[in-house]
């Protein structure tokens, strides 16, 4: 779940770096990110937003949830640097080092690109065994019907639903070509909001918490 900003720069998803180049050529892509943002936006150079507890006390302040159990450190580092430059005031995400490590330097590199303020990180933990927040789904793809319209990866708005066929060479005297279902659930991605459970028409989806 995103809360938006009061008010949020469009920095357009197609102008961005993909996850995985934004980390591993970091330099340049923050050099083009801050070219991008300075000739688009133009922030004034006295630009400046409240800081987290005035935007308390204002009655303002927002917060990004990127979710307790989503782990995919490469969006979170993303969302955690375009968020930090629309002037969000804290970031949630899950209790996992490699997460947290990305949240920060979401941060630190939006601070790099503009005079913007430090958000605040808030880690989520478990302390209830039924949370949804910290729910996972799960189900083994070869267990579904071949003629399975798979509305699962459909309406997963996470994308962390991934099915493909895979020809396999049948061992009996016809040596058919049979079709098996690979792929699954993409822990990472997965943030437990449970749309696929409904939607399966087979009932083969099923949930499992974090603790």
């Amino acid at each position: 779940m995103l809360l938006p900003t009061a008010s949020s720069f469009d920095l357009g998803s197609s102008s961005l770096p993909a996850p995985s180049l934004l980390h591993s050529d970091a330099d340049g892509h923050l050099r083009t990110i801050k070219t991008l943002v300075h000739s688009t936006i133009k922030i004034p150079p006295t630009f400046a937003l409240p800081s987290p507890i005035l935007s308390l006390r204002l009655g303002n302040w927002v917060k990004l949830i990127c979710g307790a159990s989503f782990e995919d450190a490469a969006d979170v580092r993303n969302l955690s640097l375009v968020y930090t430059l629309a002037g969000v005031d804290c970031i949630d995400c899950a209790a996992d080092a490699p997460v947290v490590n990305a949240v920060n330097e979401g941060i630190e590199a939006a601070m790099s690109i503009a005079m913007v303020k430090r958000s605040w990180v808030m880690i989520s933990v478990n302390d209830d065994e039924e949370d949804l927040h910290f729910r996972k789904a799960e189900f083994d793809p070869e267990d579904c019907p071949s003629d399975c319209p798979r509305p699962c990866e459909k309406v997963c708005p996470a994308t962390a639903i991934s099915l493909q066929w895979v020809l396999q060479e049948d061992d009996t005297e016809q040596n058919n070509r049979l079709g098996q279902l690979k792929g699954g659930v993409i822990t990472e991605r997965c943030y437990g909001c449970g749309r696929c459970f409904s939607v399966c028409p087979y009932d083969r989806i099923s949930g499992y918490y974090l603790f």
